[in-house]
């Protein structure tokens, strides 16, 4: 077969600007960091790179609903903490109202603070996370705790709290908050206003109440001293949510102590299939380079020569 100029010019120009793309590409890796821009540079790994794409998408939303329920479980325990110096404060009174040496006058100066601990009872039971109340189970948007400007009772959610057996009271109650911490694991991360007061007559505001109008009635010490079990009975309920609190809390830090973990590895992974090293792709630009630069060189010897070469 003859071969004629035209096709080793042509062959020359091909592998020529194979080799020019071919240093193009190493240009742009060089300049992004990136080995892989576009998926025909290396299918397998671009799928590889987008699903550790979508696992560290997942972990970085898991780590933000854990954050979101740390400072929500925060919020939490200090709202219990405050309420159970509440419950403290009205405790101590209790035991030193419990005598017989008290007149009417000391009583009545005793109420006027346990008045002012009941009323503190409702602002911290009405605390809030940002914008939404951290006690009111799903309705997160609206005000849990009120006083019935008629009766005098404490309302949760529009329900009276003082028949502990009220169905709907129950079904308040039951409603609890859960923020996705992991794939298919969830963390209760609210306490309803059931849980935090109580109910009945162990609920910790109809329990100031009765205490306050009992030192406002001057009763007598026998009947001032059963307040002190029924506040100490409620400190306690008080300090079992708080330890469940605290239980919720450690296990929050322990998953967010996992993801971190993972985001590391996961991270590392994308980086070996789309991150370019730096070092290789300069040597292997400059390689290419090299043979593009000596390609051009012999175009002179390839290339047929003219009528006015030989004029010369």
């Amino acid at each position: 077969m003859r071969i004629a100029n035209s096709m080793l010019t042509a062959n020359f120009l091909n592998n020529l600007n194979r080799n020019l793309e071919k240093m193009v590409k190493q240009q742009t890796q060089i300049a992004t960091g990136k080995r892989i821009t576009r998926l025909s540079d290396d299918p397998m790994g671009t799928v590889q790179s987008m699903n550790t794409r979508v696992r560290i998408n997942r972990i970085e939303q898991y780590k933000r609903n854990i954050d979101s329920a740390q400072s929500w479980i925060g919020q939490s325990e200090s709202a219990i903490l405050e309420l159970n110096e509440v419950v403290k404060s009205a405790y101590e009174n209790a035991v030193s109202s419990s005598n017989d040496y008290l007149t009417a006058s000391d009583k009545a100066s005793a109420a006027e603070l346990i008045g002012q601990l009941k009323e503190h009872v409702v602002t911290v039971a009405n605390a809030k996370s940002g914008d939404k109340f951290i006690f009111s189970g799903f309705n997160s948007e609206s005000l849990p705790m009120q006083i019935d400007s008629g009766t005098g009772a404490i309302m949760y959610n529009g329900i009276d709290m003082s028949n502990a057996m009220d169905p709907a009271l129950i079904a308040e109650g039951s409603q609890i908050i859960e923020y996705e911490i992991a794939y298919n694991i969830t963390s209760k991360i609210s306490i309803s206003g059931t849980e935090l007061l109580g109910t009945g007559d162990e609920n910790i505001y109809i329990i100031l109440d009765e205490y306050y109008n009992a030192l406002q009635n001057d009763a007598p010490a026998s009947e001032l001293s059963e307040y002190i079990d029924r506040l100490k009975d409620a400190q306690g309920r008080l300090l079992n949510v708080d330890s469940r609190i605290g239980g919720r809390t450690n296990r929050l830090e322990l998953v967010m102590t996992r993801h971190d973990e993972d985001l590391l590895n996961y991270t590392y992974i994308k980086s070996k299939v789309e991150d370019v090293d730096q070092a290789e792709a300069l040597m292997n630009y400059k390689m290419t380079e090299g043979v593009y630069m000596a390609a051009l060189q012999m175009a002179s010897s390839i290339i047929q020569p003219t009528l006015l070469d030989f004029l010369k």
